[in-house]
């Protein structure tokens, strides 16, 4: 992560997914700031020359300041599952196909984490990775939500769904209903696809039904796929509050 900005908020949002911060040597004015901010969050602060800071920016203007983050970690499918059985929950998963931007993986994961998901699915390839863009973007919610990357999508929908989950595709697909009327209360995972080619066919395959999220607007053809995921598990929320 570079420049003062995106390191300052990523301090504040994520401290943990933060190993190191390289600064320069004066060590002035929001550099002195963030330097401090890290050593009293416990990350190592390393004083490094200002030609050393431009190779590693590799271009980018980093204003003396550089964080290295940690790898992340990601979890299994069963840890979700085992995490709603111990919240005495039914589970709720959230599963992406053909999600590629990081900011978008951030922004469902804040959304899963503050309405109540017990985990996002992503496939290894072709899909979005938690980098510290994602992680800023999440507000530092997947430090905090189980982010689980499988080999095969279809596959491990295929086990949640012998594991008791109801598979709820949201998209246009035929025979799809409003979501408003869909019984989301039991264990569900929300699959989403990319905004331009939405759910690939053995995606869609292994889904039992879907669910579509009604627009009034004719020059627009699609929400956001994170604002379709908050929307989605908005009323997966509502449902289980009122019963």
């Amino acid at each position: 992560m570079v420049g003062a900005g995106p390191v300052r908020e990523l301090l504040a949002s994520a401290p943990t997914a933060v190993r190191r911060i390289w600064v320069a040597p004066s060590e002035r004015g929001q550099v002195a700031e963030i330097a401090e901010s890290a050593r009293a969050a416990g990350i190592a602060v390393q004083s490094c020359e200002p030609g050393e800071l431009d190779r590693m920016a590799e271009g980018t203007r980093h204003q003396g300041v550089i964080a290295e983050t940690r790898p992340y970690r990601y979890a299994d499918v069963d840890d979700m599952l085992a995490a709603a059985e111990a919240a005495g929950e039914p589970p709720l998963i959230v599963a992406l196909d053909g999600v590629t931007d990081p900011r978008n993986l951030g922004a469902i994961a804040r959304s899963a984490y503050l309405l109540g998901a017990h985990g996002i699915v992503v496939p290894r390839d072709r899909a979005a990775e938690v980098t510290p863009t994602s992680t800023k973007v999440s507000a530092g919610a997947v430090e905090h939500i189980a982010i689980a990357q499988v080999t095969n999508l279809a596959r491990t929908l295929g086990e949640l769904k012998e594991a008791g989950l109801w598979i709820h595709g949201v998209a246009a697909e035929e025979g799809a209903q409003e979501l408003a009327t869909t019984d989301l209360k039991g264990p569900t995972c929300l699959v989403l696809g990319s905004e331009g080619s939405g759910l690939r066919p053995l995606v869609a395959k292994a889904c039992d039904l879907f669910a579509v999220i009604p627009m009034t607007g004719e020059h627009v053809g699609s929400f956001n796929v994170g604002v379709a995921a908050a929307l989605a598990l908005y009323e997966c929320r509502r449902q289980r509050l009122v019963g």
